[in-house]
């Protein structure tokens, strides 16, 4: 619950206000763009309040989302209904419900035929997963990396579901049941195949769905900011020269939508993807990982 007596002090008068214990994951501000923006510091806090349904809509999908639950409003506790699963485009839901211990990553729903996927997760909460019930339940938790596990375990002990991870990265799901060894695609159900991804960790993976939607954890983004695809040089832990080469991979594929852990997700289209792609893995060996981190931006630009 957001605390009243930690309001940040640029909060605009009004019901609605954010609260001091934000850890700049930016995660409400891909929510609700306009309404919460960013101090010096990272931090987020209330630049307006809400005038239409959208907007006081928008607000709770930011609250509901964020991971340190620091977005309130002094009069209503509660959202009149739950703003997640929310449908992103059809077949597509993100969960919200962010995780700290995710620093605040995305997680999404996909409904298949032949069984739903879970990318990457989300807190646990009863409530979410009466819905997630709902649409079907989860048949496959693909984790991206390491980072984003969340509460994977709980999800996956719900529904039976088997748990994807790479084996660099495995030891952060000991309770996975597909371990993906080596550099080669793998099928995962109809339509659906895990490429492996180094660089951020040496364990990381895209998921690629019917030739449209990538979801790509923290591998590669849409920088709201710049307005393109970008990777995260500070965050490369594992090799900035690997991550370009999974980038020379990633241009070969085909790509309507874009699906993050970090940073926001994204409609590009083919062209624009195709275009941004073919580049990005030489222009990252050409710049560097120094360089690309040191390029003019706004604070805080990597979430």
């Amino acid at each position: 619950m957001a605390r009243a007596d930690m309001a940040h002090t640029d909060n605009i008068d009004g019901p609605w206000f954010v609260d001091t214990r934000c850890i700049r994951c930016d995660v409400a501000r891909h929510w609700a763009p306009g309404l919460i923006e960013m101090d010096d510091s990272g931090r987020s806090y209330l630049a307006r309040q809400p005038e239409s349904p959208d907007e006081t809509a928008a607000m709770w999908r930011a609250a509901q989302a964020c991971p340190t639950q620091s977005i309130g409003n002094l009069d209503i506790r509660r959202p009149p209904s739950p703003p997640f699963p929310f449908e992103l485009t059809p077949g597509v839901l993100a969960l919200g419900h962010n995780a700290r211990s995710s620093f605040g990553a995305h997680s999404y729903l996909v409904e298949r035929p032949d069984g739903n996927l879970m990318v990457d997760s989300p807190r646990y909460l009863r409530g979410l997963a009466e819905r997630v019930d709902d649409l079907g339940g989860i048949r496959h938790v693909l984790l991206s990396h390491r980072d984003d596990v969340a509460d994977a375990d709980r999800w996956a002990e719900r529904y039976g579901a088997d748990v994807w991870i790479h084996v660099a990265d495995a030891d952060a799901a000991p309770y996975a049941t597909v371990i993906l060894d080596g550099d080669e695609p793998a099928a995962i159900s109809s339509g659906t195949v895990a490429i492996p991804v180094p660089g951020h960790t040496e364990g990381s993976v895209v998921f690629h769905v019917d030739d449209q939607w990538l979801f790509t954890g923290d591998t590669l983004h849409w920088n709201q900011r710049r307005r393109q695809l970008d990777v995260f040089p500070e965050q490369t832990f594992h090799s900035w020269d690997e991550l370009a080469s999974s980038m020379d991979l990633l241009s070969t594929l085909r790509v309507e939508w874009v699906f993050a852990g970090h940073g926001s997700w994204h409609h590009i289209g083919t062209d624009l993807y195709a275009e941004r792609l073919s580049s990005l893995g030489d222009d990252m060996r050409r710049i560097g990982r120094v360089g690309w981190g040191q390029r003019p931006r706004a604070a805080y630009d990597w979430y």
